[in-house]
C-alpha cells in the first residue's frame, strides 16, 4: 500500500479528465512529485494499473484495480509502470486547504528573490553571462531593449537550453529573468516556468514592490497573449477541446478583473485561488494535450513563444 492517507482539509483545484493508455501524458510513466502544497488523488476506473512509489521507507510497488483511489502527498515521486489497453483512470489535483491561500506558495518567491541581479551593456557581455551560466542558475538581468534580439540568438545557439521571462521595459531597458537548463526546454517546461515566474512576481506584490507588481502585470500580459494568440489557435485547428479553451479564456477575464483590485483582502485571496486552480489545469491536463496534438509544428510554435518580449500591461484592457 502507498503510505499515504487522505489529508484532513483539502480543496478540489479542478477534476481531471478520463485517461485511457492511448492519452497518458508520458510525465505519468517517469518519476515525478505534486508540487508544493499539492496532493494528487489517482482512482482507477476500469482494469488495472501498476504503480511505483519513492516514500520515507524506499520503493513501494501496488497493483491497483477497479475502484481503488490513491492519494499521494507533496514532494513525493511515482509513476505508472504498468497500464494495459483496458485500464483507464482519473487523477484528480487538490490543494491543502488548512493552509491560507492568501499568498502563492513562499518557495516560489525566491525565484525572484534570490537570483542574481546585473546590468548588462551590450551583446558581447549579455553572451558572456550566457555561457558562464550554470544549469539550474538563473540571472535577474537588466539590459538594452535589444536584449530581444540577443537572446533569439542565444536561445537558437543553446539549442533550447536557455530560457527568458522578459517582465519590464523602462526608458529603453529591459527587465528579464534569464535561465539555463540541464537540456532543451519544451513547450510544458516553458510554460510552467512562467506560471511559477508569476506567482513570484504576484508574491512581490503583495509585499508592496511596485516593480514586481508591474512585473505581475506585464507578464501576465505576455502569457496570455502566448496563449490567446499563439497556441490555443494552433491547438483548436489541430482538433484541440473547443470547451477547455472557453473556459480558460474566461478564466483569463476573470484573472484581469481581480488583478485590478490586488489592494483588498478578498480580492486577494480570490486572485491566488484563481490562479492556482488555473495554472494546476493547464499545467496538468491542457498543456500536455496541446503538445501532443501539435506534434510536428510545436518546434517552431515553442521557439515563437520562447523569445517573445516584453508585452506591456495595457494588454489586459482589451
Amino acid at each position: 500500500m502507498m503510505p499515504f492517507e487522505k489529508p484532513a482539509r483539502t480543496r478540489l483545484l479542478g477534476r481531471s479528465r478520463l485517461y485511457v493508455r492511448a492519452d497518458v501524458p508520458d510525465r505519468l510513466f517517469q518519476w515525478h512529485a505534486p508540487r508544493a502544497n499539492r496532493w494528487e488523488c489517482l482512482h482507477v476506473r476500469s482494469g488495472q494499473l501498476r504503480v511505483e512509489c519513492l516514500g520515507v521507507d524506499g520503493l513501494q510497488v501496488e497493483a491497483l484495480t477497479v475502484g481503488d483511489e490513491r492519494w499521494v502527498a507533496p514532494g513525493t515521486r511515482w509513476r505508472i509502470v504498468q497500464m494495459p489497453d483496458d485500464a483507464s483512470f482519473a487523477l484528480d489535483i487538490y490543494a491543502d486547504a488548512s493552509i491560507e491561500p492568501a499568498a502563492p506558495q513562499p518557495r516560489r518567491a525566491a525565484i525572484l528573490d534570490e537570483a542574481t541581479q546585473l546590468r548588462i551593456d551590450d551583446e558581447a557581455q549579455f553572451h558572456t553571462m550566457l555561457a558562464k551560466l550554470a544549469a539550474g542558475e538563473r540571472r535577474l538581468v537588466w539590459a538594452d531593449a535589444a536584449i530581444a534580439e540577443w537572446f533569439a540568438k542565444a536561445w537558437d545557439a543553446s539549442g533550447g537550453c536557455v530560457c527568458w521571462h522578459p517582465l519590464d521595459e523602462d526608458d529603453g531597458r529591459v527587465l528579464a529573468l534569464v535561465a539555463r537548463a540541464a537540456r532543451p526546454i519544451d513547450l510544458l517546461e516553458y510554460l510552467g516556468r512562467d506560471h511559477a515566474v508569476l506567482e513570484a512576481a504576484l508574491t512581490g506584490a503583495l509585499r508592496g514592490d511596485a516593480l514586481r507588481m508591474r512585473c505581475l502585470r506585464n507578464g501576465l500580459a505576455r502569457h496570455l497573449v502566448i496563449e490567446e494568440e499563439l497556441l490555443f489557435p494552433a491547438y483548436l485547428d489541430a482538433g484541440g477541446t473547443v470547451g477547455w479553451v472557453n473556459g480558460l479564456c474566461k478564466e483569463h477575464t476573470m484573472l484581469k478583473r481581480q488583478l485590478q483590485a490586488l489592494h483588498d483582502a478578498d480580492h486577494v485571496r480570490r486572485f491566488v485561488m484563481l490562479l492556482e486552480a488555473h495554472d494546476e489545469k493547464e499545467e496538468q491536463i491542457v498543456y500536455p494535450d496541446i503538445a501532443a496534438r501539435l506534434g510536428p509544428i510545436l518546434s517552431a510554435s515553442l521557439r515563437e513563444v520562447a523569445i517573445l518580449g516584453v508585452v506591456p500591461a495595457d494588454r489586459l484592457q482589451a
